[in-house]
């Protein structure tokens, strides 16, 4: 493995998707830090970085100490004290953390239903509005891609100190991929069209139990049945 494919980083990345669902907002007040605003706990995934290994296209494998910072959107990793990050994520095929398998698709993509159709869940921190004060003491709202562009570049430090209130938001977004495939948000439209042929059978179950495609529990209990559709074990209602 080359030298240049790790190494330390202080960027960190913000990715704003479609959210799946909704968590309480976090208003980070102009001249502080956005770190102060979470907690050691609250920036990553397990409560300790834990043994896992990445596997890369070539199928070599490292073992290491593994965390998902949820703030970033990095899969960090001890290496002599120092937290790293992997920088030639392209090279990467597939990152096992304990239990759970993540993927790189544009971001970290964590396997939580496999099966002919795959499930994943894409966390990140979204920037909702940008809070400019006006005149008067009025609060003038700005999308978030109207300011702070750099925030969509990786550019975004948790050492960031805004010069406007900035209100930050965590969001969890599914995907679903047949192999072969690319990633697909995972949406009524996108699931039907994964399965052409099975539209109908497709369409009553999700009446018959009301799918809301914002809830986890309901995608993978849809996930599960697609796939006794595709494998021949059909799945009871």
């Amino acid at each position: 493995m080359k030298k240049t494919l790790l190494s330390i980083s202080s960027v960190l990345l913000i990715n704003c998707f479609l959210v799946a669902q909704e968590y309480k907002s976090v208003t980070v007040k102009a001249g502080t830090r956005l770190k102060d605003y979470f907690t050691i706990s609250q920036r990553y995934l397990f409560p300790d970085f834990t043994q896992g290994k990445v596997i890369f296209n070539n199928r070599m494998t490292v073992p290491c100490l593994f965390n998902f910072n949820l703030i970033s959107g990095e899969m960090e990793f001890i290496k002599s004290k120092d937290t790293l990050i992997i920088t030639s994520k392209k090279e990467i095929d597939l990152i096992v953390v304990a239990r759970d398998t993540f993927y790189y698709h544009d971001a970290y993509l964590q396997l939580i239903s496999s099966g002919p159709v795959c499930v994943y869940l894409k966390r990140s921190i979204a920037v909702k509005n940008i809070l400019k004060q006006g005149a008067m003491g009025t609060i003038n709202r700005s999308a978030a891609s109207e300011s702070y562009n750099f925030a969509f570049s990786g550019q975004l430090s948790i050492d960031l100190k805004p010069v406007d209130d900035m209100v930050l938001q965590r969001t969890d977004e599914y995907l679903i991929s047949r192999p072969g495939n690319d990633y697909m948000q995972y949406n009524k439209k996108n699931i039907l069209k994964m399965v052409p042929g099975k539209e109908g059978e497709i369409k009553d179950f999700i009446k018959s139990i009301r799918v809301d495609f914002e809830s986890r529990d309901d995608l993978l209990k849809l996930a599960d049945f697609v796939n006794s559709l595709l494998t021949g074990n059909r799945t009871k209602k």
